[in-house]
């Protein structure tokens, strides 16, 4: 078998993710949000998806490997499988409107991370374990724009045939 480099983020979000079209008709995987009696989907993208000078309307999520952050464990030259583990930071960006409650819906879009990493923790395929951590949020600024910043890590686990 050939090799391939353990890249878990766009497993994670086309299995994970709700299917939603874009205006232009383009198929893309939304974060579904229950907050304030109504679901706010959150397109997910790859961070190299999301450039300064063409940001996504908030809110977005991006899904980002920090350098250092994909793990290939020695193994045996003889051995069935081969152990790779990779940290994805996510991170989500909106802004506080009137409509949104900033607290409230942190504490939605932690609750949903959870959940659908508790329910799908080993059925995702290209990952045989996952976990996450809540790293918090903060207020950010873009230009004149204020806006919040929701961080959590992912942490993947995948045996790969060698």
């Amino acid at each position: 078998m050939a090799y391939s480099a353990f890249d878990p983020r766009e497993t994670f979000r086309e299995e994970n993710g709700t299917q939603r079209y874009d205006p232009d008709g383009n198929l893309i995987y939304c974060l579904a949000v229950s907050a304030l009696s109504e679901t706010i989907y959150i397109p997910i993208y790859l961070s190299e998806e999301v450039k300064k000078d063409n940001l996504p309307n908030m809110p977005y999520m991006y899904l980002h490997i920090p350098i250092g952050g994909t793990r290939y464990e020695p193994h045996d030259i003889g051995a069935a499988t081969r152990k790779m583990s990779s940290f994805i930071e996510i991170h989500i960006c909106f802004t506080n409107t009137d409509n949104i409650n900033v607290v409230d819906f942190q504490k939605a879009i932690k609750d949903k991370l959870q959940d659908i990493v508790r329910t799908n923790q080993s059925t995702t395929s290209g990952i045989t374990f996952m976990n996450i951590d809540d790293d918090g949020g903060e207020w950010e600024t873009n230009g004149r724009q204020v806006y919040f910043h929701y961080m959590a890590t992912l942490y993947c686990l995948y045996y790969d045939l060698c």
